[in-house]
């Protein structure tokens, strides 16, 4: 019996091994294909192809212009909600409401689109303001300046002594100043603007053709203004 232990090893062994011999019988004497992708060499596994655009790929919106985003942003709300699907026309009874509320008779029907959404939430698709919105960056939103805003700091800032900054005209909403134009052409705005909202931490750089307002902590444009 002080024998059976190394026997049975034995045969537990041999039995793992005919498996394996019996596969690479079955396998050939042909070598197993190496995947293309690999290089024995440098044991690179994915040789980095670059990826293909499909043909049929829809060419990107072009970007709106900043007026034109920031009339979107400044679009008054209504404060109408949608109730989901068409709206139904407006009808004109000239009858006050039986509850007695100030409701007129004749309100405006709610816009388009899911149930529930409003102004900020209404899919692009339902609404004209969001369809310009979507398509500019977050970090290039404009400051809600009227028209009398955007002319005063223009006028401001063009009747400034300081020189145009080298490449100014070049830069627009959410680039970064390099290093030369941050040193040399950052200024602070002019004491007339301070009291505009939205201003109070604001530098600009004065282009060519048109005004740039930078945030000084980041280097970075967050406004341009031209004529």
């Amino acid at each position: 019996m002080r024998y059976a232990f190394p026997t049975l090893a034995i045969v537990l062994g041999l039995a793992a091994v005919v498996p394996v011999a019996g596969g690479a019988a079955y396998a050939g004497d042909t070598p197993a294909s190496i995947d293309p992708g690999f290089d024995p060499g440098t044991g690179q596994i994915n040789p980095g192809t670059a990826p293909r655009v499909p043909s049929a790929a829809p060419a990107l919106p072009a970007p709106p212009s900043q007026q034109d985003a920031r009339a979107a942003l400044m679009m008054p709300d209504p404060g109408l909600t949608s109730l989901g699907g068409a709206p139904a026309p407006a009808q004109t009874t000239g009858v006050a409401p039986s509850d007695g509320s100030a409701q007129a008779a004749n309100a405006p029907a709610p816009p388009p689109g899911p149930i529930g959404a409003t102004m900020q939430t209404m899919p692009s698709k339902f609404s004209q303001r969001n369809d310009v919105l979507d398509r500019v960056p977050i970090k290039a939103w404009p400051l809600p300046l009227s028209d009398q805003q955007q002319r005063q700091i223009y006028q401001a800032v063009m009747a400034d002594k300081s020189q145009p900054a080298a490449g100014a005209d070049e830069l627009k909403p959410a680039a970064a100043l390099s290093a030369d134009q941050a040193a040399n052409g950052m200024h602070p705005l002019p004491a007339n603007l301070r009291g505009i909202d939205g201003l109070q931490k604001l530098y600009f750089v004065k282009g060519k053709k048109k005004v740039l307002l930078v945030e000084p902590s980041t280097r970075t444009v967050v406004d341009e203004i031209t004529s």
